[in-house]
C-alpha cells in the first residue's frame, strides 16, 4: 500500500464535528490502496464547552497502530493567550489583555511556526518524512488554517506533494460580520499567507462545488468535491417512535446567519392549532454548547419551554438515538449563502429520515435532499406551517409515509464511498 501523512488538528477521540471527516478517511483509505500515518494533538481532555479545547493535554507522545493506518497524537501546550482566556474569563481586566496575545498570536504566526501552539506537529512530521522515505504524499485538513503553513515548509524543505484540504473556507468566508480595523489588517496578513501557503499545494479538496471552485480560483489551485459524508448508521438503534408526541430534532451548531425564528413561529403556531392533538416536542442536542444560541432558542420559545429540549454535548450514540427516535429533521441553511452543507446533511441521509428545509439554499442542500427523495423544502413561514401541519396530521391519523429513496443514492453519500473519491484523486496526484 501507498503511505500518504494527514495531518490534522481535530482528530478522534476529540468528539466535535470536525474530527470526523479525517476520521471517516483513516478508516478507508486502505480499502482504495492506502495507509495513512495520522498526526494530530493530544485529545485527553473531555470537550464539554468551546473552552476544553484551549486546554494544555497529554504530556508525552502515544502512537497507536491500527490494522489499516496508524496515529501519533502529540502532546499540546495551550499558548500563553489561552492560558489567560481560561483562568481568567469573564474579567474584563483581562480580557483587553487576551485581545493583544491573540493579536500578536495571529500576526506573528504568518512568519514563524514558533507562534502555533501546535508546531510540534511540524516537527515531529518532518521528522517522520525524513525518516520514512515511502510516505508519498501529505495532506493537511484545516481549519487551523495555519496547519497550511506546515505543507508550504514541508515541500519547501523535502519537496514532498501535499494537498490543503478545507472543511470549510478561510479568507473567503462569507460568514464573518466583524470589519474593524484590527480584523481588516489580520486578513490582509492572512490572505497572503493563505494564497502563497496553498500555492504550493498540487490541490485543493473541499466540502461542496461552491467552495471547491470559489477558493480554488481565489489560491489559483485546482479544487475538488470531497463530501464528508456518513457511516453506517441507519441501523444503529431501534426505533421507538413516541405515538403521542411528534418529535423534531435540530443536530448541531446554530449561527447567527442561520434564520431558525420562521421556524421556531410555525411550531409555535402548530402547537396552539386545535385539531393538532399530539405534543410538538422540539430537540436541539448539544446546542448548549453555545451559550448564545442557546439564548436565542429559549428567548424566541418563551412561554413554550415545555415544548424545548436543549442539552449539554452528549455522547454520539445518544444523539443518533434522538434522531432515529424523531419524526421529522431540521435543516437551518444560511440565509443568502451557498456551498454550506454541513456535516448534519449527511447524518441525516445516513438516517433516512425527512428533512425539513428552511430556507432553500437553491445548492448543494437543496440538491442532496432531492437526490435522496427526503427533503421538505421550505421557502417561507406558510410553507414551513403547511408541510408540518400535514406530517404531524398524517402521524396523528395513522397514515404511514412510505419512502421511496433509493439505496444506492444514499450509499453514494457514505463515508467509505467519499473516501474512494478521495483515493482517485491521490492516484491522479501521485502518479
Amino acid at each position: 500500500m501507498k503511505k500518504i501523512l494527514i495531518i490534522s488538528y481535530f482528530y478522534p477521540p476529540c468528539n466535535l464535528t470536525a474530527s470526523q471527516r479525517v476520521g471517516g478517511w483513516a478508516n478507508y483509505l486502505s480499502d482504495f490502496g492506502y495507509y495513512p500515518i495520522i498526526i494530530t494533538r493530544n485529545w485527553d481532555n473531555k470537550i464539554n464547552s468551546s473552552e476544553d479545547v484551549l486546554l494544555s493535554s497529554g504530556d508525552h507522545i502515544i502512537h497507536q497502530k491500527n490494522e489499516n493506518h496508524e496515529v501519533y497524537y502529540l502532546p499540546y501546550k495551550a499558548s500563553r493567550r489561552d492560558e489567560i482566556y481560561t483562568k481568567y474569563k469573564g474579567k474584563k481586566s483581562v480580557q483587553k489583555l487576551s485581545k493583544i496575545f491573540t493579536f500578536k498570536d495571529l500576526v506573528l504566526e504568518n512568519y514563524s511556526n514558533k507562534a502555533i501552539p501546535f508546531s510540534n506537529m511540524y516537527d515531529f512530521s518532518k521528522g517522520l518524512i525524513e525518516e520514512d522515505k515511502d510516505i508519498q504524499l501529505v495532506i493537511i485538513s484545516g481549519n487551523p488554517f495555519v496547519q497550511f503553513k506546515f505543507g508550504f515548509d514541508l515541500h519547501k524543505q523535502l519537496g514532498i506533494k501535499w494537498i490543503a484540504d478545507y472543511r470549510d473556507d478561510w479568507n473567503t468566508s462569507e460568514l464573518e460580520s466583524n470589519f474593524g480595523k484590527v480584523k481588516q489588517f489580520v486578513d490582509k496578513l492572512q490572505t497572503k499567507s493563505e494564497k502563497k501557503w496553498v500555492g504550493s499545494a498540487e490541490c485543493i479538496t473541499s466540502v461542496s462545488k461552491v467552495y471547491a471552485d470559489k477558493i480554488g480560483k481565489f489560491v489559483n489551485k485546482k479544487g475538488h468535491v470531497i463530501l464528508n459524508g456518513f457511516d453506517g448508521i441507519a441501523s444503529e438503534n431501534q426505533i421507538e417512535i413516541n405515538k403521542s408526541e411528534f418529535h423534531i430534532t435540530y443536530n448541531g451548531s446554530l449561527y447567527p446567519t442561520q434564520p431558525i425564528e420562521p421556524i421556531l413561529n410555525a411550531i409555535k403556531k402548530l402547537i396552539q392549532t386545535e385539531e393538532i392533538i399530539l405534543k410538538i416536542q422540539l430537540n436541539f442536542p448539544g446546542l448548549a454548547f453555545d451559550k448564545s444560541q442557546k439564548k436565542r432558542i429559549e428567548l424566541e420559545m418563551k412561554g413554550f419551554e415545555e415544548n424545548i429540549k436543549i442539552t449539554e454535548r452528549i455522547p454520539k450514540n445518544e444523539v443518533i438515538s434522538i434522531q432515529q427516535n424523531s419524526d421529522l429533521l431540521l435543516m437551518v441553511a444560511h440565509k443568502n449563502i451557498k456551498g454550506i452543507p454541513s456535516s448534519k446533511l449527511y447524518e441525516y441521509i445516513g438516517l433516512k429520515k425527512s428533512v425539513l428545509l428552511f430556507p432553500n439554499d437553491n445548492d448543494i442542500i437543496e440538491e442532496t435532499l432531492n437526490d435522496c427523495e427526503l427533503g421538505l423544502i421550505c421557502n417561507s413561514e406558510d410553507d414551513i406551517f403547511n408541510k408540518l401541519y400535514k406530517a404531524i396530521i398524517d402521524k396523528q391519523t395513522g397514515l404511514i409515509q412510505v419512502s421511496n429513496t433509493d439505496s444506492s443514492k444514499i450509499n453514494f453519500y457514505s463515508r467509505k464511498n467519499q473516501t474512494a473519491e478521495l483515493a482517485k484523486l491521490l492516484d491522479e496526484v501521485i502518479d
